[in-house]
């Protein structure tokens, strides 16, 4: 112990390492909100003077959000937390996330907490938009949608695609994004596949807008069907999922927000039967509780919820008046169950074992088929 005493005591730092150490720990903080994190720092290096307090410890700290959360709301006491739980540790080398008792403190102050989440358009009410709405007044909104929506953007990311991030191609359009809240470059498309118009009018405003090629940004203003050279600020972005409610004459048009795009892509993305790890990958979430807040209650779900809760869950074959031909067995290891209304036909044909079997539809709704391995005898 004496030795490794003797070499601490001969540790010797040269004033130009302590300064390049001292750099290098202040770029820690994030650099666009690096002046946020400095004023929250500030404010409790204030508090703890007026109270006469030295140092950093559970107490101190318990004590600063204790003050806090008498005029804070849940969510804004953790983004204060986070700020100062940075700036503590780049200035005081203190981990005041080890502190178990300010923790729970935190969470007890969430409890019945409801955060305000922007509302978020409907698969029908984004049809309706798109397909009614003027393109002389509307086509920059609509162009904005259908980004928003196919790419989960946040608004910023929106303001910042450039058309160098824009690939079109014969059939898709593939968009970009390099700079990325995450610092992860997401890549997503527009297409045409579901029978929708988005590619048409996203093409639409596009050659309107190369009319401005010297103008970087994609998107640029528009009015009385013409675009012009000013570029479309994070703001008027904000504001568009506004515009639309009140265009669709919905309810409380000011609580759909610039987070209007995010929300409804991921709710729609998850509505129509994806996982949560492809909601991850989609919007570029690394938290699945982050990646779920985004996530509407849809009416649909609770319904599905509902027939395999209260239906008595998988439903066998139906009766005689359903027919499946004699091809529903494929492949030696795939066979098709159809539960079909009255009177109607499912027709699947036998392809080779290689390939994905077609299957072909007459007149059939509201149809339950299912894929599987067959059922051992």
């Amino acid at each position: 112990m004496a030795g490794v005493s003797n070499l601490q005591q001969k540790v010797f730092i040269p004033e130009e390492l302590s300064r390049k150490a001292k750099t290098i720990t202040e770029n820690l903080l994030p650099v666009k909100s690096r002046s946020h994190y400095e004023k929250e720092y500030e404010a409790f290096g204030k508090w703890r003077e007026s109270k006469r307090a030295k140092g950093v410890n559970e107490e101190i700290i318990l004590a600063y959000f204790a003050e806090k959360s008498e005029r804070l709301k849940s969510s804004s006491l953790w983004a204060h937390y986070s700020m100062l739980k940075s700036t503590i540790s780049v200035n005081e080398n203190v981990n005041i996330s080890r502190f178990a008792k300010l923790i729970a403190f935190l969470k007890r102050q969430s409890t019945g907490y409801e955060p305000k989440k922007s509302k978020i358009l409907s698969r029908e009410e984004v049809r309706k938009f798109l397909d009614t709405a003027p393109d002389e007044t509307f086509l920059l909104m609509k162009a904005v949608l259908i980004v928003g929506m196919a790419g989960a953007c946040r608004r910023n990311e929106l303001v910042q695609i450039t058309i160098k991030d824009v690939d079109d191609r014969d059939s898709m359009v593939v968009i970009t994004i390099p700079n990325t809240k995450t610092h992860k470059r997401r890549v997503f498309a527009i297409s045409d596949d579901d029978g929708s118009n988005c590619l048409l009018l996203f093409r639409k405003y596009m050659l309107l807008r190369n009319k401005h090629s010297h103008m970087s940004r994609l998107f640029l203003n528009y009015r009385n069907g013409k675009c012009n050279a000013q570029p479309v600020g994070v703001h008027t972005i904000a504001s568009i999922p506004q515009k639309i409610a009140q265009f669709l004459n919905l309810a409380n048009p000011e609580l759909f927000t610039g987070h209007c795009y995010r929300r409804t892509s991921a709710s729609l993305l998850v509505d129509s039967g994806s996982d949560l790890l492809a909601l991850k990958r989609h919007g570029g979430w690394k938290s699945s509780t982050v990646a779920e807040g985004y996530i509407e209650d849809s009416m649909n779900t609770k319904i599905e919820a509902s027939k395999r809760i209260l239906g008595g869950g998988v439903q066998t074959t139906s009766s005689s008046s359903s027919t499946c031909d004699s091809s529903a067995t494929l492949a030696n290891s795939t066979f098709v169950e159809a539960n079909v209304s009255a009177n109607q036909t499912l027709h699947v044909s036998n392809l080779s074992s290689k390939f994905i079997p077609s299957i072909h539809f007459n007149n059939v709704s509201g149809g339950t088929f299912y894929f599987c391995d067959p059922p051992k005898k």
